[in-house]
């Protein structure tokens, strides 16, 4: 069964300024949060995009949209109505969440997270001791994403996560981690995008 794949962009980017960072044209075209749907999708995952309805750019996104209709609250009221969407509507045993600012992260790094997720399991990659995104969530976890509110992430979700249950998976890839939370931060990072992201 394809593994949904969820990514947050319901939030605005204040220190972006002026411009909407998830549709950052990109080096070698396309923009952004298109090109990291496409990415999933090679991987191998059902992809959704999470939007708040009060800012409803759907026409411009090349995937199915979930509307958060609490996403003014914060990232985790956003999880919450996701989770409640997708928990409806999928039968998968794991789904992956992202947020919608990592140009550099590889497609191979999204299916080697995919690879590992299982039902009663967290998996988080790192790179270089830093953790980063996609995480999997395991469908026995689901009921607590489905409860978060507020602008708390899923942090606390793995922080309330046993052990044994967390899977850390290391990577040679810094896209898991290098965001961008401003235009200059942004450029910096287009720079070191290639061609292909394999």
């Amino acid at each position: 069964m394809t593994l949904p794949l969820i990514i947050m962009a319901a939030g605005k980017s204040r220190r972006f300024g002026e411009a909407d960072k998830r549709f950052t044209v990109l080096p070698h075209g396309g923009v952004l949060i298109n090109a990291l749907v496409r990415r999933a999708r090679k991987a191998g995952l059902d992809v959704s995009v999470v939007l708040d309805p009060a800012d409803d750019v759907s026409a411009k996104v090349g995937a199915p949209c979930i509307f958060s209709s609490n996403a003014a609250d914060g990232m985790g009221s956003s999880i919450a109505d996701a989770l409640s969407s997708i928990a409806s509507q999928s039968r998968a045993d794991s789904l992956l969440i992202m947020p919608a600012d990592l140009p550099l992260l590889r497609i191979e790094s999204i299916r080697r997270v995919a690879a590992l997720a299982g039902s009663d399991r967290i998996v988080i990659p790192h790179c270089g001791g830093l953790r980063g995104h996609p995480v999997a969530f395991g469908r026995a976890y689901w009921p607590a994403l489905s409860a978060l509110s507020g602008d708390e992430g899923a942090r606390s979700v793995i922080a309330e996560a046993s052990t044994k249950n967390i899977e850390v998976l290391e990577l040679d890839d810094e896209g898991i981690y290098l965001d961008a939370d401003t235009p200059e931060s942004m450029s910096g990072l287009l720079k070191k995008l290639r061609p292909v992201l394999r």
